[in-house]
């Protein structure tokens, strides 16, 4: 079930009809026909029906309503940022690219009649992610930061693609579907006194994705820090992550996680967590997944922290592996 949110981004498009038609700072005198081009922006998404179904609790739960507060202020569509590039179709570099910023749900361009390849960005004023390869439709490339160790998203990005042939004799309209390019992940465990920090990262997901083909790519081995949200009202705190997406749950994509990265042959991404304790040492589990985490997903992965600072579940999709008095040895290895 998917409950629609809907934002206009009310395009008014001037078709430029004639080759010494020009548009220069608003100034339209010499353009003899323009014609109206409107189209709509929508994404579906139901944070608050996932949470649920994962959950299995009542509305009142103070998980589901501390989750849900957080994803929903970091998940749900914005168009503070967009990003509308007009891509003549045949491989021609870019006619058209449009920055929109700030709470603006109109604005106008101008643009030949011709056939177009559409990308339509949104999110991507998140410092975590940036859009790079913009000149042609087939290299545009929104991506974190290549690092060991990044920051959680703090913004959801959406993006969609639209051929458009843009007649140059009548007005016309589209819808773009927006769809999630990432998605969102929360370790829920019960505070434990004997451990005196805990720090969750979340691993093997994608660092960068391809609109035009709607493809994800693994370009470094990065982790992707968490942040720690307490639940009101109880001794829990949810670690929350918002990342690229994992491998798909297929044959050929499990093939592409290194085996030094797996805790078993099925997993298809991991969460480390590292547990720090009182006599100096650190724990390490790394929880291993083998069911895929898609874009637009949110995952709950309840867990228990024991008194050594190992973590355990009860999840049978989920495999747990510790190490007592964990040595990192030189630099840090994300590839766990």
């Amino acid at each position: 079930m998917t409950r629609q949110f809907k934002f206009w981004a009310t395009a008014l498009l001037l078709l430029l009809t004639m080759q010494s038609c020009s548009y220069i700072d608003d100034d339209r005198s010499d353009c003899e026909n323009t014609y109206s081009l409107t189209y709509q922006l929508e994404v579906v998404s139901n944070i608050n029906m996932q949470l649920s179904e994962q959950l299995k609790v009542d509305a009142g739960s103070m998980t589901l309503k501390t989750l849900d507060k957080y994803f929903q202020s970091v998940l749900q569509p914005t168009t503070t940022e967009a990003r509308l590039g007009f891509y003549p179709i045949g491989g021609n570099p870019i006619f058209f690219n449009r920055d929109i910023e700030g709470q603006r749900t109109a604005f106008s361009i101008a643009i030949p009649a011709n056939n177009y390849r559409h990308i339509a960005v949104i999110g991507q004023s998140d410092p975590s992610i940036f859009l790079t390869d913009s000149a042609k439709a087939s290299t545009v490339r929104l991506t974190q930061f290549l690092r060991d160790t990044v920051d959680s998203h703090v913004q959801a990005v959406m993006a969609g693609t639209l051929d458009m042939n843009v007649l140059g004799n009548q007005n016309q309209s589209w819808q773009v579907d927006l769809y999630p390019a990432d998605a969102g992940v929360a370790v829920v465990m019960k505070r434990n006194a004997k451990v005196q920090r805990l720090r969750v990262f979340l691993a093997d997901l994608a660092t960068s994705f391809t609109p035009d083909d709607s493809t994800w790519h693994w370009d470094h081995a990065s982790l992707v820090r968490t942040v720690p949200v307490d639940v009101s009202g109880t001794d829990s705190t949810a670690y929350c992550g918002v990342a690229f997406p994992s491998h798909a749950a297929t044959t050929a994509a499990k093939a592409l996680v290194p085996a030094a990265t797996r805790a078993d042959d099925n997993a298809l991404w991991h969460v480390v967590i590292l547990a720090d304790m009182p006599d100096g040492t650190v724990t390490r589990t790394v929880l291993s997944l083998s069911d895929a985490l898609r874009a637009g997903d949110i995952r709950v992965i309840r867990v228990r922290v024991n008194d050594n600072g190992g973590i355990s579940t009860t999840d049978s999709n989920v495999g747990a592996s510790v190490t007592l008095d964990w040595k990192k040895g030189g630099e840090y290895n994300p590839e766990l």
